[in-house]
C-alpha cells in the first residue's frame, strides 16, 4: 500500500469514528421512552389503572342499561350481585302491559380485585346521594331500574339518585365512584385523589 493510499484510508476511518448528533438524539429518545414505561409500571400507577378500569366497567354497564331501556321501550333493572358483579335485566311485559318476567341482558364482573367498597375516611362525592351506609348508596330502595323514558327509579317507581363506590381493598387512593342523577339519568364518574373527589 502506498503512502498516499494509507493517508486516504486513514482519513476515511477517522471520518467514520464516533456518533452523529442525530444518532445521539435517537438513542436518548429511546432511553427516555424506556424510562417512562418503567415509571408507569410503578405500583401506584397500577393501582390507579385497576381502579379506573373498574369504574369504566360500571359506567359501561349503567349506560348500556339506560340505552337499552330507551331503545327497546322496556324498563331495565340493575342488580348488584355480591361485591363484584352488575347484572342488567329487561322487564318483559305482555300485550296487556302486565309484567311476565325478566330477561337477563348482561352480567358484568369487575376485574383486577376491584369491588363495590367504601374506603374509611373517604367522604361522600360532591353529589352527596344517600347516607353512605354501604358502597351502593341510593335515595330509594331496590329494585333500581332505568325506565323506557330514560330516568332512573327505585322500588316505589319514584325517581332515585345514587352513587356506586368501587375500590381496591385497603387502598384509599383507589376510591372511585359513579353517580346517577335519577331525573335525567346523568351518569358521572368520580375519582378520589387523596384530598378531594375529581371528575
Amino acid at each position: 500500500m502506498t503512502q498516499q493510499h494509507a493517508r486516504r484510508f486513514g482519513r476515511r476511518l477517522s471520518d467514520q469514528a464516533g456518533f452523529t448528533l442525530l444518532e445521539m438524539i435517537v438513542v436518548v429518545g429511546i432511553m427516555g421512552t424506556i424510562a417512562a414505561m418503567a415509571i408507569m409500571v410503578s405500583p401506584a400507577f397500577t393501582r390507579h389503572a385497576r381502579a379506573d378500569g373498574g369504574t369504566a366497567q360500571v359506567l359501561d354497564a349503567m349506560r348500556s342499561a339506560r340505552e337499552t331501556a330507551i331503545s327497546q321501550r322496556r324498563n331495565v333493572e340493575v342488580v348488584f350481585i355480591g361485591l363484584t358483579a352488575i347484572q342488567t335485566r329487561r322487564i318483559d311485559i305482555d300485550a296487556a302491559g302486565n309484567q311476565t318476567g325478566t330477561t337477563v341482558l348482561r352480567t358484568v364482573e369487575l376485574e383486577n380485585d376491584v369491588q363495590f367498597r367504601l374506603q374509611p375516611d373517604v367522604p361522600n362525592t360532591p353529589d352527596a346521594f344517600g347516607a353512605m351506609a354501604g358502597p351502593l348508596t341510593f335515595t330509594l330502595t331496590s329494585p333500581w331500574m332505568f325506565t323506557s323514558e330514560g330516568s332512573f327509579v327505585g322500588g316505589s317507581g319514584d325517581v332515585a339518585n345514587g352513587t356506586i363506590f368501587v375500590s381496591l381493598a385497603n387502598q384509599p387512593t383507589s376510591a372511585r365512584a359513579v353517580s346517577v342523577l335519577g331525573a335525567t339519568a346523568l351518569i358521572r364518574p368520580w375519582a378520589w385523589n387523596g384530598r378531594a373527589w375529581v371528575e
